[in-house]
């Protein structure tokens, strides 16, 4: 007994031996790869290129079937410039000059003076016919005249309303007038739109010239007519003038008469000789003598017209005649001159079926390579959860 409590004891009293775990390095530890090998996409294209084959194929076709069934669009467009000097002879007068105006007296207002008339030129008949052209109400005209509302909505519904055509229409037409003016209509005729376009060029013409015209003639009208009022209205101030001087001459000849003023007198040897208390400032009618008076009454009530003694009056006579000569005539006139008339169109310009069927295929190819993926990362997916 003795011997193996010192056996234990002994056993119980050797120092242990710490034990340590060991771990491994985080460089030593397994991970997995994230990167992507192109030799295993590869591999994966290959196996389903029927696929992506099949795919591209069918959207190919697709966009080659829907650039066919799209319709054609033609553009047709003319090439404008400003009107030849012969095509606005008539238009370009000189223009007549105003007359001045009376100047008037204190306290009363003069009478002012005829403004002139100014022909057009074939710069400003031009510019005139550049506005037009973007004209809503001239365009609304214009498919009224041509019968162009049941082309423009051939299926019209009771909803729609004739400014909707209208507002469609001045969409549909391309107007530039930057240097050259050119005028373009996009349809799927390219006979229609040709015609419609020279048919606007045409309409704006006539419509251009007709507002030109109907302008300078009232313009005329309207300064004949001022003209002809200014004359009357100095010939009605010279009768009444007339008039106002025999009625001075009748008093100043009773006078004379009652003075025994016979003849005309010296009003400087009166005052002197001190016979008449009379001031020199201003010589007395009477002093003319009742004879002169009687005499220069007898004439003024014979004139037969007042014109000779009307001051400016031949100048408003000479525009008023000048005025009166002037004939406006718009045939053979014209607002524009056609550099390339519009002719119908060979080649469309919509849809560009290379564009659409190259978009088509590539959008296919794509599509094709996604569903690849898409199919391999399902099947591994499926893999995955198997095992």
């Amino acid at each position: 007994m003795p011997k193996t409590e010192s056996n234990s004891t002994t056993e119980t009293d050797q120092p242990q031996t710490p034990q340590y775990v060991q771990y491994a390095p985080p460089y030593a530890q397994p991970f997995e790869d994230d990167t992507i090998d192109l030799y295993e996409l590869w591999i994966t294209l290959w196996s389903k290129r029927w696929l992506v084959i099949g795919v591209t194929a069918v959207a190919a076709i697709g966009s080659v079937v829907f650039a066919l069934l799209q319709p054609p669009v033609y553009k047709a467009e003319a090439l404008l410039l400003p009107p030849k000097a012969k095509d606005v002879q008539s238009l370009n007068v000189q223009g007549v000059q105003g007359v001045q105006g009376v100047q008037g007296v204190q306290g009363v207002q003069g009478v002012q003076g005829v403004q002139g008339v100014q022909g057009a030129s074939a710069a400003g008949v031009f510019a005139a016919f550049n506005k037009n052209l973007s004209s809503r109400s001239l365009q609304k005209k214009f498919i009224k005249e041509y019968g162009l509302m049941e082309l423009l909505a051939p299926e019209r519904t009771p909803e729609t309303r004739d400014e909707d055509i209208y507002e469609g229409f001045a969409g549909m037409i391309k107007i530039e007038t930057k240097g050259s003016t050119s005028i373009s209509i996009e349809l799927h005729d390219a006979e229609v739109s040709a015609q419609w376009v020279n048919d606007y060029i045409k309409f704006m013409d006539t419509e251009t010239i007709t507002l030109l015209v109907e302008n300078m003639r009232n313009s005329i009208t309207n300064r004949i007519r001022d003209i002809e009022y200014t004359i009357a209205s100095k010939r009605q101030m010279a009768k009444q003038r007339r008039e106002d001087q025999i009625q001075q001459f009748q008093e100043a000849s009773t006078i004379a008469a009652k003075l025994g003023v016979k003849d005309r007198v010296d009003a400087t040897n009166v005052v002197q000789n001190n016979q008449l208390n009379i001031s020199t400032a201003s010589t007395p009618l009477y002093y003319r003598g009742f004879r002169a008076l009687n005499a220069e009454i007898a004439i003024l009530k014979d004139r037969k017209s007042d014109d000779p003694f009307i001051m400016g009056l031949r100048d408003l006579q000479e525009s008023l005649a000048l005025l009166r000569s002037i004939k406006i005539e718009d045939e053979g006139l014209h607002a524009v001159s056609i550099d390339q008339a519009a002719y119908p169109p060979t080649n469309r310009i919509k849809p560009n079926r290379r564009l659409i069927v190259s978009l088509g295929t590539v959008v296919g190819l794509f599509l094709g390579i996604f569903l690849v993926f898409f199919v391999s990362f399902i099947q591994n997916q499926k893999e995955t959860h198997s095992a």
